[in-house]
């Protein structure tokens, strides 16, 4: 007998409802959306919360839109008060990282948005306006930083495609240290976004749920229409405590990922599903053949609209990857 816990919730496939608290001293009506926004991910619990909104405000940041689930933390009303330019965005339901992020985007009012994660280590000299100029030069999609563990050594968080056994895509995180590598994801959402461009490859897709997935499916489809993803030396995190393993097992979301990125293939200057896709989403998928049915025709229907975008396939992007020093 299966016996499922009555608080269970379903993850939504968008950010679903949510109520903004705080940003008495914001600046609205100014279209020209000067400066950089802090998108701030909570999650679990993190000691000196206090501290960490008043090492964000001290950075020179436009704003500071804290990702809160509900019910409305106890110490939302306290911390309005006291930084007047931090948002806080309290969604009422359960839903996916990137789904949240997009929400609050539309909310942010800066051309760029930088996504950090509530126990990762800030440091404000890494964030510094110099920093933040060099990246809004390059205008790129989104320049990540280079993680270091809670002792001091490098991450290998610059994602790279390389062909596995029969074909089969696969991906290597590699350590950078220096240069700007180019790199598959926002590694754990991390990053400088560039807000018009997030939104012009169409953000996050909502319908895929696992974090790896959704990021890989993102960065894939940013380097298939031509963007870019890379690495910044100067802007370095670090996690407080042990980095949270990623889980890349293949499920609904990789599913999703393959068929709008690697079953995708160039013919001429257009994006086209291959029938040799069908026949491998079909035998793996696990789902019935209605199921199925109804996924493919949705994607090709998208890879048709998108089709002229699609400037690159998979095997060309990991036949011609920039492989870091």
């Amino acid at each position: 007998m299966s016996i499922t816990a009555s608080t269970f919730k379903p993850i939504l496939p968008d950010a679903g409802p949510y109520t903004v608290i705080g940003g008495d001293a914001l600046n609205r009506e100014n279209k020209e959306r000067p400066g950089l926004s802090i998108i701030l991910l909570n999650r679990g619990t993190r000691p000196f919360r206090r501290d960490l909104f008043d090492q964000l405000c001290k950075i020179g940041v436009r704003e500071v839109l804290s990702l809160e689930s509900g019910p409305c933390p106890y110490d939302v009303e306290a911390l309005s008060k006291k930084h007047d330019i931090v948002r806080f965005i309290i969604f009422s339901q359960l839903s996916s990282t990137g789904a949240r992020i997009d929400a609050a985007m539309r909310e942010a009012l800066s051309d760029y948005i930088f996504v950090v994660q509530g126990d990762m280590k800030i440091n404000a000299a890494g964030i510094s306006s110099r920093v933040f100029s060099k990246i809004a030069d390059r205008g790129r999609l989104c320049a990540v930083p280079v993680f270091r563990n809670s002792r001091g050594e490098l991450i290998p968080t610059a994602v790279s495609p390389l062909p596995g056994k029969g074909g089969v895509f696969d991906v290597q995180p590699t350590a950078v240290a220096d240069g700007e590598v180019a790199t598959l994801m926002p590694w754990d959402y991390t990053g400088i976004y560039r807000r018009d461009k997030h939104f012009g490859i169409g953000g996050f897709d909502p319908q895929i749920t696992e974090s790896w997935w959704q990021l890989l499916d993102y960065g894939m489809r940013a380097w298939l229409w031509g963007e870019e993803i890379r690495t910044h030396s100067a802007l370095r995190m670090g996690y407080m405590d042990e980095m949270l393993p990623q889980n890349s097992t293949p499920g609904p979301g990789y599913r999703r990922f393959f068929l709008k990125n690697l079953a995708v293939k160039r013919r001429g200057d257009t994006g086209r599903l291959t029938r040799s896709g069908w026949w491998t989403y079909l035998h793996s998928s696990g789902e019935s053949a209605s199921a199925t049915r109804k996924t493919w025709k949705e994607i090709q229907s998208w890879v048709n609209i998108n089709r002229y975008r699609f400037l690159h396939d998979a095997e060309e992007i990991t036949e011609l990857w920039e492989w870091g020093e």
